[in-house]
């Protein structure tokens, strides 16, 4: 397939001094809102969307006035955000009609921003490839952070379509997770040059001042805990590995087993009978969730960080955890269990074979004071991997395409 560019002067790449007009789609993700948030180029001005239903948008909070707010909000320098509350099945069901409000929303911030500047859409789900059809923007980048096929089993099949178009169609393609690169680069071999494993970068925030062998006062509402605190921040869901962590607080009993993120909802099922079993032990406490902007003052209270997911999980195999450079952020001891996203910083993370094995990198943790000598190289990796820098790889990565106006996008 062969797209019309809308027309526009020849472009410099995006590199100091150059303009750009990066519309993000969609930034409902932390990790995706953390990356380009932190993008600061002269001249390149970002509009962050967030697209959802009404069932989503109600479950999210906040005020119901604001889902018809026409108006993005500027959020700093070069960065607007905007909110699209949307009808049932706009994305998957009807996504040529239900992205026609999208695609008016970026054309009213570009006539407002009152610049020409080459337009670049980036796609976090295959669907969006009907946006950029809508749009026609001068650079496409699919963005992605999973394997969508889990998100929607019953859609599999279009799903996997859909994404192999997208990749074969766009500028770059950026995967999360090596894995997912490598599955690409094998289902879409004609655009492997133009696929690139890209991991998520460490957000301002949660980056330590400087690098120690001794974990940080705990807040508060964790200061009253008996050390050490082995602690993990992310949802509490059945991706975790609940037996190994119901292990982990038997084996350490004197230690605080902490986890910050979201309880789990009502329901039934394995996984929920062994994180109730998880949850009702003593030295276990589930403080729920906390803002983006403090968690990184729980991870760099604690003694060691967790990475507990359940392996078997066909989620966890393509994934790549955010809290990889969250954690590298603060310094401290990571230990996780044998995901391929975590063998790629083998020496920086202790990676189990297996619950033995994870038991006793926390025993030898314990032994040593939870100092492994490592917390330098830590911090030093998350520095040069902020999500800043990660931005800034993005973009280099897409400076050939603006570099040639007037190349058709791949077939």
């Amino acid at each position: 397939m062969t797209l019309v560019r809308s027309p526009r002067p020849v472009a410099a790449t995006p590199t100091e001094g150059s303009r750009l007009s990066l519309v993000v789609a969609d930034a409902n993700w932390y990790s995706t809102e953390n990356l380009f948030r932190e993008l600061d180029r002269p001249g390149v001005h970002t509009l962050l969307l967030h697209c959802s239903d009404f069932a989503n948008a109600y479950h999210a909070g906040g005020p119901i006035g604001r889902w018809w707010d026409r108006r993005p909000r500027r959020d700093g320098p070069g960065l607007w955000s905007r909110r699209l509350v949307l009808p049932p099945g706009w994305m998957k069901r009807y996504p040529r009609l239900g992205m026609r409000p999208i695609r008016r929303a970026i054309d009213r911030w570009r006539l407002r921003l009152g610049d020409d500047a080459p337009l670049a859409l980036v796609m976090t789900y295959p669907y969006y490839r009907h946006l950029r059809d809508l749009l026609r923007p001068d650079v496409s980048i699919y963005l992605n952070l999973d394997d969508y096929t889990h998100y929607w089993p019953s859609r599999a099949a279009e799903v996997e379509r859909l994404e192999r178009r997208l990749v074969a169609e766009a500028d770059l393609t950026a995967c999360v997770a090596k894995v997912r690169a490598d599955q690409l680069r094998e289902q879409v071999p004609e655009a492997s040059a133009r696929i690139r494993h890209l991991p998520h970068g460490t957000p301002a925030v949660f980056l330590a001042d400087s690098p120690s062998g001794e974990p940080a006062p705990a807040p508060a509402d964790l200061a009253h805990l008996p050390r050490p605190l082995l602690g993990y921040v992310g949802g509490l869901e059945g991706r975790l590995d609940w037996p190994l962590l119901n292990r982990v607080a038997e084996q350490f009993p004197d230690a605080s087993l902490v986890l910050v993120g979201r309880l789990p909802r009502s329901g039934r099922g394995r996984w929920l009978d062994d994180a109730r079993r998880c949850l009702a032990r003593p030295n276990v406490h589930a403080v729920g969730f906390r803002p983006q902007e403090r968690l990184g003052c729980y991870i760099r209270s604690f003694d060691a960080c967790l990475i507990p997911y359940d392996v078997t999980h066909p989620f966890n195999r393509c994934c790549c955890p955010t809290k990889i450079m969250d954690y590298m952020g603060s310094g401290r001891p990571i230990v996780s269990t044998d995901l391929p996203e975590c063998r790629l910083y083998d020496g920086l993370i202790d990676v189990a074979a297996d619950l033995d094995d994870f038991l006793g990198t926390l025993a030898s943790l314990r032994f040593a004071r939870f100092d492994d000598g490592r917390g330098r190289d830590r911090l030093a990796l998350a520095r040069a991997n902020s999500c800043r820098a990660v931005s800034d790889r993005l973009l280099d990565a897409v400076a050939p395409a603006l570099a040639a106006p007037d190349a058709d996008p791949p077939a």
